[in-house]
C-alpha cells in the first residue's frame, strides 16, 4: 500500500543519528541529548503506530477526519534538530513525513465528507489545531534544505493552505490554549507561505485570536492548559518579532505562579482539567524562557527540577512532542547567569486573590518537604463574553469555565515524607466528563459538598450526592492568611446561593508538629433540610477506629508512588455525626473516599461545623499516641467558635477558630460596630473575639498569635488589649462614639502561672 511505502527508513537513520554516551554535563545540553533520544525512540516506535493507526482507524461522523499526529511531531522534532545540528538527515525525514501526512486523507471514506460543510472544499490534511504550528515551523526550518523537491514543496504548501483555511471555519476565541493555539498556527502558516493569496488573511484572524490572551488573564483554571496557553503565546509573539509581550504584567505574572504551585514532585500538581505530571515539558519550556528573558535564577531552577523530574519517570522513552518542546528549551537556556537559585518561599498565596485563587502550605522545597495546595479559584468575574462564548459553541456544562472542575475549596494535593497523601480527580472520563460528572464534579474532590436536602438514613452517602454532573456556579473569596510563628492559616469562602449556604475552610498548618487542622464551617442561608459532608480520597485504607482512619496513596495510574507516609485522618468532633467509606473511581482507577457527614434541618443564620486533623506520619506507625495528643476545645457560646487542643512534648497548643464573623456586630448602627462583649468566644481556658487565635503553653511562657481583635484573656487574666479611641464620625447623627478598634494580628510571648499538676 502507498501508505506503507518508506515507513522503515527510519530505522536505518537510527545508525546515522546516534545520542552521545557521555552524560550531558549542563542543564541545555541534557535539553538537546534528550531531544536526540527522543527522536531515536520514536523512530523507532512510530512506524509501527502509524501502520496500526491505518489498519485500525475507524472514522467516526461526529469527529471527522483525524489524522495520525505521529508524523507531524515526528517531522517538527526532525526538522527542529536540523536547525539546531545543520544535519541533513534529520532535514530529509522532516521533508518525508511532512510532504506525506496529505496520504492518510484516503483512509477518510467519501460518504462521510458530505456529512460535514467543512469539507465543502475538501478534506484539509490537517484536522487538528495542535499540528498547524509545528506543520508549518517545520517547513520553515527545512525550506531552504535541499532535502525537499520541488514536488514535496508543492505538496506540503498545499496541505499548510488548505489546513489554514480550515482553521477559519472555526475561529474559536477567547483568553484559552484552543484560541492561542490557532493563533500562533495562522501566523506561522502565513510565515511559511508569505506569498499565498490568503496569508494575509491569516496573519489578520492570528492577530484577531491572540488580542483576548496578550496582556489579559487566562480563562481556563486547569494544570494541564495554562502552560500550554503560555508557551503559545510566547511563540506567537516570537513569530510576529514582539518581544514587548514580556514587558506585560500579566505575562510576569505567569511566571512567578507556575513557580510558586511547584510541588516536591518536581512538577506542577493537577487541578482542573489535569493528570498527575502532566504538561512538565511545557511548564519546563516556559520557566526556562522566563529566566532567560528575566535573568532569575529562581525560574531556572524551576526548570532544572522539572528536567530532574522528567528523568526521574521517563524510563519508557519520551515521545517526539516532547522532543520537539526540549529543543526550544534548549534554544533559550543561553547561559546560567545567574546561575539556577533554589526558592525561599515558604507558605504562600499563588499568587493573590483575584486570578490565582490557589494556597500553598510548605515546609521547603525538597523532595521530601511537606505540601498542601488549596485551590478556592471560581469562574471569576473576567473574560465574561468569551466565557459566554464557550457555553454556547461546545458542551461545557460540566465544566468550571475552561476546563475548570467544582474544586473549590478543595485540596487538590498533599505530599510529605515523597509520599502522596491526597491527590486531586484527574482530567474527565470521557467526553464531555463521563458518569455523573466525573472527574469534575464536586464529589471527586477532597472538599465539603452540601446539598439541600435531606438524606435518608440508609441511603447510600454517594448515590446521594450525585447527580447530573453539571457544574454548579459558586463564589469564593480569600477571607485571610497568615504566616505566624508556629503556624500558617488560611480562611476561605464559598457562597453557594442556589444551595442556601456559606462554607468557610480554614486550613491550619502546625509547622512544629507537621499536621493540619482543617475546620469546615458552615452557615445556612435559606431555612431547609440540609446534607453536609466532608470528603477525603486515598486508594489504600491501612486501618480505622472509632472516627479516625488511616490512608495512603499508593500509586496514580501506572506509577507507583513511595510508600514510606501514611496519612490520619481525624475526625475530631463526634455528636451526630457519622463517619464512613465507600468506593469511587477517579483519575480512572478504583479509589476509597473517606467521610463525615450530617443531615439535618436548619433556620437560617445556624452554624454547622467539622473539624478533621490530617497527620502525616510514617507509615506503620501507630496512632493512638497522636490520636491521644488531639483534643477537641470546649466552646461557649456553643457553635460561636471551634477549637483544638494539640498536647505533644509537655506543651499545650490551642487552635481558635470564629464561626460566623459577623455575630459580633451590634444592631445599633454606631462606630465602632463591635465591642469585645459582642464577639467573645471562650475556647477552654482562652477568651477572645479574635477571628483565629493560635497559642502554645511551654512550661511558664505562654506564645500567642491573633488576628482581628479586640481582647484576649488567658485563665481569666487579660493578655492583650486594644485601649479605647474616639470615633466622631458616626453615620447616623453627629453624636460621638468611644470604644478600642481591632488589631489586625498580634503575636507576644509572655509568663503565665505554672500548671498544677
Amino acid at each position: 500500500m502507498v501508505l506503507r511505502c518508506g515507513l522503515m527508513w527510519l530505522i536505518v537513520l537510527e545508525g546515522v543519528l546516534t545520542c552521545a554516551a557521555a552524560a550531558p554535563e549542563s542543564r541545555r545540553e541534557s535539553y538537546l541529548a534528550l531531544a536526540k533520544e527522543s527522536y531515536r525512540h520514536c523512530a523507532e516506535t512510530y512506524p509501527e503506530r502509524v501502520e496500526r493507526w491505518i489498519r485500525e482507524y475507524d472514522p467516526q461522523p461526529v469527529w471527522g477526519y483525524t489524522p495520525p499526529a505521529e508524523p507531524v511531531w515526528l517531522a517538527g522534532l526532525a526538522a527542529s534538530l536540523y536547525d539546531l545540528t545543520g544535519e541533513e538527515a534529520y532535514a530529509k525525514e522532516a521533508v518525508r513525513w511532512l510532504a506525506g501526512q496529505h496520504r492518510f486523507k484516503e483512509c477518510f471514506p467519501e460518504s462521510l465528507r458530505s456529512q460535514k460543510p467543512e469539507y465543502n472544499d475538501g478534506v484539509p490534511t490537517l484536522t487538528d489545531f495542535f499540528h498547524l504550528s509545528v506543520f508549518s515551523e517545520a517547513y520553515l526550518r527545512v525550506k531552504s534544505s535541499k532535502a525537499a523537491s520541488a514536488q514535496q514543496r508543492a505538496r506540503i504548501e498545499e496541505s499548510i493552505a488548505e489546513s489554514a483555511d480550515y482553521v477559519l471555519d472555526f475561529p474559536e476565541w477567547g483568553p484559552m490554549n484552543r484560541a492561542m493555539l490557532r493563533a500562533e498556527g495562522l501566523v506561522l502558516a502565513a510565515k511559511a507561505l508569505p506569498s499565498h493569496p490568503h496569508a494575509g488573511t491569516w496573519r489578520k484572524m492570528a492577530k484577531v485570536l491572540a488580542s483576548d490572551s496578550w496582556g489579559r488573564w487566562e480563562e481556563e483554571d486547569a494544570q494541564i492548559y495554562h502552560p500550554v496557553w503560555l508557551y503559545s503565546l510566547i511563540r506567537y509573539a516570537d513569530a510576529i518579532g514582539d518581544d514587548s509581550l514580556f514587558d506585560l504584567t500579566t505575562t510576569r505574572y505567569y511566571f512567578d505562579y507556575f513557580l510558586h504551585l511547584m510541588a516536591p514532585t518536581g512538577t506542577v500538581p493537577d487541578f482542573g482539567d489535569g493528570r498527575w505530571n502532566a504538561s512538565r515539558p511545557v511548564y519546563l519550556v516556559c520557566l526556562e524562557r522566563g529566566g532567560r528573558q528575566y535573568g532569575r535564577g529562581d525560574l531556572k531552577w524551576g526548570a532544572k527540577r522539572l528536567l530532574d523530574s522528567l528523568k526521574e519517570t521517563s524510563q519508557r522513552g519520551l515521545g517526539a512532542r516532547t522532543g520537539l518542546v526540549l529543543t526550544d528549551a534548549y534554544r533559550w537556556a543561553v547561559d546560567d547567569n545567574p546561575a539556577p537559585q533554589r526558592p525561599t518561599a515558604g507558605s504562600e498565596e499563588v499568587l493573590e486573590d483575584l486570578v490565582g485563587k490557589k494556597i500553598v502550605f510548605r515546609s521547603g522545597w525538597k523532595p521530601e518537604s511537606t505540601y498542601l495546595l488549596l485551590n478556592y479559584r471560581d469562574e471569576g468575574d473576567y473574560a465574561l463574553v468569551p466565557r459566554d462564548y464557550l457555553r454556547h459553541t461546545i458542551p461545557v456544562e460540566e465544566e468550571k469555565m475552561h476546563h475548570g472542575h467544582s474544586d473549590e475549596n478543595a485540596i487538590c494535593l498533599l505530599m510529605s515524607g515523597g509520599s502522596v497523601l491526597l491527590h486531586d480527580a484527574g482530567y474527565r472520563n470521557k467526553m464531555p466528563s463521563g458518569a455523573y460528572g466525573a472527574f469534575r464534579a464536586d464529589y471527586f474532590h477532597n472538599r465539603l459538598v452540601g446539598r439541600k436536602c435531606k438524606r435518608g438514613r440508609e441511603q447510600p452517602l454517594y448515590e446521594f450526592l450525585r447527580h447530573s454532573g453539571a457544574y454548579h456556579p459558586v463564589k469564593t473569596q480569600k477571607i485571610d492568611f497568615f504566616t505566624f510563628d508556629g503556624v500558617d492559616v488560611s480562611r476561605t469562602r464559598l457562597e453557594d446561593g442556589r444551595s442556601g449556604f456559606v462554607h468557610d475552610r480554614i486550613i491550619v498548618y502546625v509547622r512544629e508538629d507537621n499536621l493540619f487542622v482543617v475546620f469546615d464551617i458552615v452557615k445556612v442561608l435559606e431555612p431547609d433540610y440540609y446534607t453536609l459532608a466532608t470528603l477525603w480520597h486515598a486508594t489504600t485504607v491501612l486501618e480505622q477506629g472509632p472516627h479516625y482512619y488511616v490512608t495512603a496513596v499508593d500509586a496514580i495510574g501506572t506509577q507507583e508512588l513511595p510508600r514510606n507516609q501514611a496519612l490520619l485522618i481525624d475526625f475530631v468532633q463526634r455528636g451526630i455525626r457519622t463517619d464512613a467509606t465507600f468506593p469511587i473511581r477517579r483519575h480512572r482507577q478504583d479509589e476509597v473516599a473517606v467521610y463525615q457527614t450530617i443531615a439535618s434541618h436548619y433556620y437560617a443564620g445556624q452554624i454547622e461545623t467539622f473539624v478533621t486533623v490530617l497527620a502525616p506520619h510514617k507509615r506503620g506507625e501507630p496512632v493512638e499516641p497522636l490520636l491521644a495528643s488531639i483534643q477537641p476545645l470546649a466552646v461557649e457560646p456553643d457553635r460561636a467558635g471551634v477549637g483544638v487542643q494539640i498536647e505533644r512534648g509537655g506543651e499545650i497548643k490551642y487552635i481558635c477558630a470564629k464561626t460566623d464573623l459577623t455575630r459580633e456586630i451590634l444592631t445599633e448602627n454606631v462606630r465602632p460596630r463591635y465591642t469585645f462583649a459582642s464577639g467573645r468566644v471562650q475556647y477552654g481556658p482562652i477568651e477572645t473575639d479574635a477571628s483565629f487565635l493560635y497559642a502554645r503553653r511551654s512550661g511558664s511562657k505562654l506564645t500567642y498569635s491573633a488576628a482581628n481583635m479586640v481582647k484576649i484573656l488567658f485563665e481569666g487574666r487579660e493578655i492583650f488589649a486594644a485601649r479605647p479611641s474616639t470615633y466622631t464620625l458616626q453615620p447616623d447623627s453627629l453624636s460621638t462614639g468611644y470604644g478600642p478598634g481591632k488589631w489586625r494580628y498580634w503575636e507576644d510571648t509572655i509568663e503565665v502561672p505554672q500548671q498544677v499538676e
